[in-house]
C-alpha cells in the first residue's frame, strides 16, 4: 500500500508540474493574444473533483462496511461497471483536454465554440462522463440495488433541464448560427450510429 501511495505521489507531482508548465508556457505566449485563463483551469479542476469525488463518495456508500473501496465484486456486472467507469473516466478527462485546446485557439476577443474530440459526437460530454462514472461504480459493488440508479438517473434528468432551459438557450445567444449549425450535427447525448 505504501508503495501505492508513494507512486500515487509521484503522478500527482508530475500532473500538477505539467499544469504548472502548461501555464506558465500559456502566459508566456499572451502577447499572441490568447491564454488558457486562470479560471478556465479552475474550472477544469473542480470540475474534475466534483465528478471524481461523487464517484468516490458514491464508492464508500456502496462498499460493504469495514472493507477496503477496492473490494468490488468479481462477476460479469462488475467487469460491465468496470468498463463503463472506465469509459466516464476516459471521456471526462479528453473532453477537458478538448475544452483546454479550445481555450488555447481563442483569442480574448472570441467565444470558442468546441467542435472537436468528444464534442464532435456529443453536444454535453462532461455530463455524460461524469453520470457513465457514477453508474460504473454502482455496478462495481455486491450491495447494487435498483434504486442505485436514482442517483445517475436523477443527474441525467437535472442536467437535460438545465441544459435544455438554460445552458443552450446562452450559448446561442452568444454564439449564433454556427452553435445552431452545431445543434443540427451533433445529438444532445447520445452519440448517432454510423
Amino acid at each position: 500500500m505504501l508503495a501505492a501511495d508513494g507512486r500515487l505521489w509521484k503522478l500527482a507531482t508530475l500532473a500538477f508540474r505539467l499544469i504548472a508548465r502548461s501555464r506558465s508556457r500559456r502566459y508566456a505566449d499572451a502577447s499572441r493574444g490568447c491564454l488558457v485563463t486562470s479560471s478556465f483551469l479552475i474550472n477544469a479542476a473542480l470540475r474534475s473533483i466534483i465528478w471524481f469525488g461523487l464517484a468516490v463518495g458514491l464508492a464508500s456508500i456502496q462498499k460493504a462496511p469495514n472493507a477496503s473501496i477496492l473490494s468490488v465484486r468479481t462477476d460479469g456486472v462488475a467487469w460491465l461497471g468496470g468498463g463503463i467507469l472506465l469509459t466516464g473516466v476516459i471521456l471526462h478527462l479528453w473532453s477537458t483536454v478538448a475544452l483546454a485546446r479550445g481555450e488555447w485557439r481563442r483569442t480574448p476577443a472570441t467565444i470558442a465554440l468546441v467542435t472537436d474530440g468528444p464534442f464532435r459526437v456529443v453536444r454535453h460530454p462532461i455530463y455524460l462522463a461524469g453520470i457513465l462514472m457514477l453508474l460504473g461504480v454502482g455496478l462495481l459493488y455486491p450491495s447494487w440495488r435498483v434504486t442505485d440508479l436514482v442517483l445517475p438517473l436523477g443527474l441525467l434528468a437535472y442536467f437535460h433541464v438545465a441544459v435544455v432551459r438554460f445552458e443552450e438557450p446562452e450559448l446561442r445567444r452568444r454564439l449564433g448560427a454556427p452553435y445552431d449549425q452545431y445543434c443540427a450535427r451533433v445529438p444532445r447525448w447520445l452519440p448517432r450510429l454510423p
